[in-house]
């Protein structure tokens, strides 16, 4: 009963607030007419001549660019930061990168052909990032992957520039710096999807590693390089001419940084994050989320400005920089700020057009190791625009109502939006956000497949611009919810916020009956993971209650009628599951693997610098105990790896267990955390990922 009451009062609320229960009527519908399609992608217009690198020329015209809409567009204390990079200074745990300086690169086919394969004055893609000096004309070896040792067997590179599809950065140690090598010649793919391979004719993004003092790549399409593949295989002598005038060494990062000021100093802000940097065009990766946090701000500042939306309470903070390194750098040099963070809204690739790109726009939660309302916001708003965006479709609604674009100059499409609302993905900004020692909870808007990142076929024809309208609607609404939150409107979002939270301990209790079921577990695992799994989710969002309770300076017992009916919720669905166990015949938990080891009952605590441990160009644990140290850490060799069944869930799983270290959990207790999250982990995994952060710093032992 008190669950149906829960959702008649969320659902009342709801609709008397014109579709969402954050923001009144009159307050959304400025939004919703305020926001633009077109700015935005005439905006990114620009951005795509750019071959935006960190801490290169053209990255500094972005980030003047962007510096100078902010100030057109009313934002206050708008400037750009420098922060010095070097290859060694530190910014919390990341350790800084270096600048690149490119005059001039030509690859050409000299012999038999006279056939130009990149010219970096046209096409700047064609150069891999923090290529070396050299001026070469050689024979071209097929080394085929050329990132194992093997693929070298019985082949002099000396001198000779490879071709290789391997990761980029490996290739170059070994044919490089170990077999000689002048260059590399690549058509090494990236960021993976299921179309990838079916267009043979993109040319992909390379990076090599700055710090090896020699080298350089350059990037050719798959057609071109199976072309060049076979004819070497026939017997053919290619001979290539390639030059490139470019240096490595210190520099900076620029960071472009502004304000909406709130109307208490001591209450805090709320941050928008994107990336500025990537490759020439980089129009939906990530030109897109910049250009959008841009266009909320720009509607926000307006509508602020002009009275038609209260001042919030919260200074609202926007920051462009160089992805992942930028924020790690602004928040290790502004303490101050960092502590005033309460919310993060992240935005990387959200303006692809999905019948081009194939993407869908995910609203994406925060980890478990920091439960939080923020998603719920995001998600909130996302059901308005898609069922505004669906109406109108079907002819149902006029197209303001539909939040879509007639004002781009035929760029905005009348399309339904294909979005969802998915868990925690890593890959960006956020991870540092959302990391333990930072603590601000991200709501992380993204695009993902994108069948065109990281390629020269990024371009502004597969934007749509009633996509960037939408996302920067969502955008702004989102951040100005989490700028005037009081603790005056808790017992209208409360019941709203249980009523979510119910419906999703609801799907782990079915997660956790399929547990229970499953005949490949032995009956004493399947039980204990199944009430870990709704022990786990009762926690998360018991948390996620108290969070917005914090967030607003509510009373402390405000969220206690919530939290009393997930109780009651996990009672009942833990009845059913122990009778559904005792006819398995399960007992006790399985010590040897699960809770009851050893090893289980040791307390890790952080040390030191913030921030998680892989950035864009540094592993910290790789950095600190070497390579074969490295690759003995049982959670990431391939030994454990085969025990994980999704693409890259070592990292998700080395990610959270840091995070789950507070001085206070057990190591048993973070292995049932993650686990409920991402699925059974022996715990002897966890304690050996934990004993390596020990030799590296990171953590130590009570």
């Amino acid at each position: 009963m008190r669950s149906l009451i829960c959702f008649l009062i969320a659902f009342t609320t709801f609709s008397a607030f014109g579709q969402q229960p954050f923001l009144g009527v009159r307050q959304w519908t400025a939004l919703r007419d305020e926001s633009s399609g077109a700015a935005p992608y005439e905006n990114l217009r620009y951005l795509t001549g750019l071959h935006r690198v960190p801490a290169t020329a053209d990255f500094e015209l972005a980030a003047q660019f962007v510096l100078q809409r902010a100030r057109e567009y009313g934002l206050a204390d708008a400037h750009s930061e420098q922060f010095s990079i070097d290859g060694t200074k530190r910014y919390g745990l990341m350790r800084s990168y270096l600048a690149w300086t490119v005059e001039d690169a030509r690859l050409w086919e000299v012999r038999p052909q006279h056939i130009l394969l990149g010219d970096w004055k046209t096409d700047p893609i064609r150069l891999a990032d923090y290529s070396h000096s050299a001026d070469v004309e050689t024979e071209l070896i097929d080394v085929g992957n050329g990132a194992s040792e093997a693929d070298y067997t019985g082949k002099n590179v000396r001198g000779k520039i490879v071709l290789a599809d391997g990761v980029l950065a490996r290739v170059q140690e070994l044919a490089v710096a170990q077999h000689g090598a002048a260059g590399i010649v690549s058509d090494m793919p990236n960021q993976t999807t299921a179309w990838s391979g079916l267009d043979t004719t993109v040319v992909r993004w390379g990076h090599l590693d700055a710090r090896q003092s020699s080298g350089f790549a350059f990037m050719i399409s798959r057609q071109t390089a199976e072309a060049l593949r076979s004819r070497l295989r026939n017997g053919e002598h290619v001979i290539l001419n390639a030059h490139v005038k470019a240096s490595v060494g210190p520099g900076h990062w620029t960071v472009v940084t502004a304000t909406i000021p709130g109307t208490d100093s001591a209450a805090g802000e709320i941050v928008y994050s994107c990336h500025l940097d990537h490759e020439r065009p980089g129009a939906n990766d990530n030109g897109s989320g910049c250009v959008t946090i841009l266009e909320s701000a720009r509607v926000l500042a307006h509508l602020i400005d002009s009275g038609q939306l209260p001042r919030p309470k919260r200074t609202l903070r926007f920051v462009w920089g160089p992805e992942v390194e930028g924020t790690m750098a602004f928040l290790a040099s502004h303490p101050e700020i960092r502590q005033r963070l309460h919310a993060n809204i992240h935005m990387d690739m959200v303006g692809g057009d999905p019948f081009k790109n194939k993407s869908v726009f995910h609203v994406t939660g925060t980890p478990w190791s920091l439960p939080s309302f923020v998603t719920d916001v995001g998600a909130v708003f996302l059901d308005a625009i898609r069922a505004a965006a669906s109406g109108y479709a079907a002819g149902e609604t006029p197209a303001e109502t539909g939040i879509v674009e007639i004002r781009a100059g035929g760029q905005g499409t009348r399309n339904e939006l294909i979005a969802d609302v998915t868990p925690y993905s890593s890959g960006s900004d956020h991870d540092d956000y959302d990391s333990s020692t930072i603590a601000v909870p991200s709501l992380y808007l993204r695009d993902w497949p994108d069948i065109y990142i990281h390629t020269d076929h990024d371009t502004l024809d597969q934007i749509d611009a009633t996509k960037l309208r939408r996302a920067a609607l969502l955008g702004a609404a989102s951040g100005y919810v989490y700028a005037s939150l009081t603790a005056q409107q808790l017992p209208t979002l409360l019941p709203f916020l249980t009523a979510q939270a119910e419906a999703r301990l609801a799907q782990s209790f079915a997660a956790a009956q399929q547990l229970v079921g499953d005949p490949q577990l032995e009956a004493g695992v399947s039980w204990y993971e199944a009430r870990n799994l709704l022990n786990q989710t009762l926690e998360r969002e018991s948390a996620m209650l108290q969070s917005i309770v914090e967030f607003s300076g509510g009373p402390a017992e405000a969220d206690a009628d919530g939290a009393r009916a997930l109780a009651d919720q996990a009672t009942t669905f833990h009845n059913w599951l122990d009778k559904r166990a005792k006819l398995r015949g399960a007992g006790t938990a399985p010590t040897a693997l699960w809770a009851g080891a050893s090893e289980a009952k040791r307390v890790p605590m952080r040390i030191g610098e913030f921030g998680p441990l892989t950035y864009q160009n540094d592993n910290v644990l790789l950095a600190r105990l070497g390579r074969e140290r490295y690759a003995k850490i049982k959670l990431i060799n391939s030994e454990a790896t085969q025990l994980l069944t999704v693409r890259d869930q070592s990292e998700l799983y080395a990610y959270e267990i840091l995070n789950f270290v507070n001085g206070k959990r057990t190591v048993g207790e973070i292995r049932d955390a993650v686990s409920a999250e991402y699925g059974p982990l022996a715990v002897n995994l966890v304690a050996d990922y934990l004993d390596a952060c020990a030799e590296a710093g990171v953590i130590r032992w009570k």
